[in-house]
């Protein structure tokens, strides 16, 4: 029977939808939507009951030390939580406090970045990987240490004059030909190593100590190979810390030289004068950006409104200028 009452054709019963000349007052409020209005009215008309109740039930006499300390507006319990407003001098004072504590955590932050600096200018493999070397053979930096590196000032940024040329007058084209720059005027070291005499002219090392074996001349290059290659992977990884570690002490000293910037700013705002905005601050925003809320969509007619994202490269801080005044 049960399979026979499921096979019958029956009707669809359909909810009622909200009337086309009734459209402006929304959607028409279903069984299970006046069900969650319905509990919720009735759950704060129980509330309001046992407030009245214990109104109605409650001591007059009743007193607590607390009670001293308490006061009404109006009828009102005011409740104090205890912000008072402080006034503009102190606020100036503890501003000027917090902006001197930045600026001592950032000049420490300016000698360690010194020290890094100092063993990076050390390393001969830094000054050999230098990008605006000419020889195609060098170990050139990746871009991002090359701009932690200029960015620090090890390396000056390139500003693409290539390199200067001196231009020299002479009399006639034979004594242009036949001059010697001044690179060219110091002796070579080749000649100077071939003229010195050897130690083996000398006569200060026995020729038959001298000679070795090929087994051993093997062993002993491998062994130097092998501690060439260790010495160069470990002076990478060092190089490749010391770079990181530079990197995120640079973007530190930028935030905390822009928070000092700004407790100046706010302190000099808090004074008198006139003043105009020159920039505004450029918020630094996610990359997908902030969702708005549904009431703001259907202010906008459900438009979503489209905020500048900037970046940490973009970011500044606001600029003011202020009116010279005359001093009386």
């Amino acid at each position: 029977m049960t399979s026979l009452r499921n096979s019958i054709h029956r009707r669809n019963h359909k909810e009622r939808s909200q009337l086309a000349h009734r459209a402006k007052l929304g959607f028409l409020e279903k069984h299970k939507d006046y069900v969650k209005r319905a509990k919720d009215y009735h759950s704060k008309q129980d509330r309001l009951t046992r407030l009245k109740q214990k109104a109605a039930e409650r001591n007059k006499d009743e007193f607590y030390f607390s009670m001293t300390k308490e006061k009404t507006k109006g009828g009102l319990h005011i409740k104090d939580r205890g912000n008072v407003a402080l006034p503009t001098d102190v606020v100036k004072v503890l501003k000027t406090q917090d902006e001197n504590y930045i600026r001592t955590m950032r000049t420490a932050g300016l000698k360690k970045i010194d020290k890094i600096k100092n063993q990076l200018t050390a390393l001969t493999d830094l000054v050999k990987s230098d990008v605006f070397a000419q020889d195609p053979g060098d170990d050139n930096l990746d871009p991002e240490e090359l701009a932690v590196l200029q960015d620090a000032g090890i390396f000056s940024s390139h500003s693409g004059k290539g390199k200067k040329r001196h231009i020299i007058f002479a009399d006639d084209e034979a004594s242009a030909r036949n001059y010697i720059g001044p690179s060219s005027s110091s002796p070579k070291l080749s000649s100077v190593k071939a003229d010195a005499p050897s130690q083996s002219d000398l006569g200060w090392i026995d020729p038959d100590k001298k000679l070795l074996s090929k087994k051993q001349k093997t062993v002993d290059d491998h062994d130097m190979d092998d501690e060439g290659a260790n010495e160069e992977v470990e002076g990478l990884q060092h190089r490749q810390r010391l770079l990181k570690e530079l990197s995120a002490r640079l973007v530190r000293d930028k935030q905390m030289r822009y928070a000092e910037r700004e407790f100046e700013m706010q302190r000099l705002m808090m004074g008198k004068g006139s003043r105009k905005k020159v920039s505004a601050p450029q918020k630094i925003g996610d990359e997908d950006g902030s969702e708005d809320d549904e009431d703001a969509l259907d202010a906008r007619g459900g438009k979503s409104r489209k905020v500048p994202v900037k970046s940490d490269e973009t970011y500044k801080p606001r600029v003011y200028k202020w009116r010279v005044e005359r001093k009386r």
